[in-house]
């Protein structure tokens, strides 16, 4: 029986698991922080997309009756309590909570030897994982990467930090979830969001109710563009919830209320944290001080873990490679085309990016298709390729 470790216990993690199970693999998940730990950090965020097309037909057999309905818009603290939770149950010992992959390598072997000989692909893989009992080494023949993009992506022009920006990383947060728990800190305070993707969007829109309860709350809204409609909307878009946060972010900046201001190409050039609050300086010789920054300039995926295997990682998107070329040039999440077993090859055989790591910083991402990564991949090995 091949030994299949899962890193990450979100969403596709489990899914992972729960099937290569049902496949015939010993499968262990390892998860560093706690069952969906990245989603727990949404807090009252809604998924845009329904129940019915976040998860496999045999996770919601296994739910039963307590399956939300297929329409439901859950939280992503929702789905944790109501879906992961009772997946990993089901799973019992195989999944490990609190456990931190240190390293993956192949046993005995650097990225440097052997490339491309049969004799490296004989090696099992070898794992440095962490928790608090301390350091073990685990063997595996096969990895699937779950473990996502949570690495906050720096607000700085360019993608690199500002000067300041690491300083003053106290009054910045990159969480919809711990914007929400700095409410009562928020209120009637100065407010920055960065960024004019979806995060942004919801962040402006809850802190429009949150303002409309506390008139002296101010917030500045920086975008790199001109456009009056900085969020990008799909049109005749059949995911509703999307559409509403889209095109009320979108009016706001149209027509800004009185508590919000909306500074276009402000790319910021540095942040100074002072008693006051952070002083932050915009292209265009602009600058004003406030009380938070919320910097939602998205998420990158961690691949410090893998240095020693022969990965190609995509130096656009830092995702699969093969995924990325195959992707390149879709723009919409519902357009996204069923990949090939090839396209999610790593060059590392047996250790695949699984999930919105393998699109990396690509924003087409949705739960369904790390759903079908998962039974390609798992298909393909249970039937001998590799």
């Amino acid at each position: 029986m091949k030994r299949l470790v899962v890193i990450g216990a979100g969403p596709v993690g489990l899914e992972a698991a729960l099937y290569a199970s049902a496949r015939g693999f010993d499968v262990t998940v390892l998860e560093r922080g706690q069952v969906g730990a990245s989603l727990l950090r949404w807090g009252p965020t809604r998924l845009f997309s329904p129940f019915g097309m976040n998860v496999s037909d045999r996770v919601k057999a296994l739910l039963g009756a307590d399956a939300p309905a297929e329409d439901a818009l859950l939280t992503g603290p929702e789905l944790v309590a109501r879906v992961l939770e009772p997946v990993a149950a089901s799973l019992g010992e195989r999944v490990r909570t609190g456990v931190e992959v240190v390293s993956i390598g192949r046993s005995r072997m650097t990225r440097r030897d052997r490339p491309g000989n049969p004799l490296r692909f004989e090696r099992t893989f070898s794992l440095l994982v962490a928790s608090a009992a301390g350091e073990e080494t685990l063997e595996a023949d096969i990895v699937l990467d779950c473990s996502g993009v949570g690495v906050p992506c720096w607000a700085g022009e360019g993608g690199r930090p500002a000067p300041g920006e690491r300083a003053a990383a106290s009054r910045v947060v990159h969480y919809l979830g711990d914007l929400e728990d700095k409410a009562s800190e928020v209120a009637g305070r100065r407010v920055l969001v960065v960024g004019n993707g979806h995060s942004a969007a919801n962040a402006v829109v809850w802190l429009a109710d949150l303002a409309e309860a506390n008139p002296t709350t101010r917030v500045t809204w920086a975008v790199r563009g001109l456009n009056r409609r900085p969020v990008q909307a799909v049109a005749q878009d059949p995911l509703p919830e999307r559409a509403a946060i889209v095109d009320r972010a979108n009016d706001l900046a149209e027509h800004p209320p009185a508590f919000l201001t909306v500074e276009r190409r402000a790319h910021i050039l540095g942040m100074r944290d002072g008693p006051d609050g952070v002083e932050v300086r915009f292209s265009g010789d602009r600058k004003a001080t406030f009380d938070l920054v919320g910097a939602f300039t998205g998420y990158r995926p961690d691949h410090r873990l893998i240095r020693e295997l022969a990965v190609a990682v995509s130096p656009v998107s830092e995702g699969t490679a093969p995924l990325y070329t195959a992707l390149a040039c879709v723009t919409d999440c519902l357009a996204v085309p069923k990949p090939s077993a090839e396209d999610l090859e790593t060059g590392e055989p047996g250790y695949y990016l699984v999930g919105s790591k393998s699109y990396g910083r690509m924003a087409s991402f949705l739960l369904k298709d790390g759903i079908s990564q998962v039974e390609t991949i798992v298909d393909r090995l249970a039937g001998g390729r590799r």
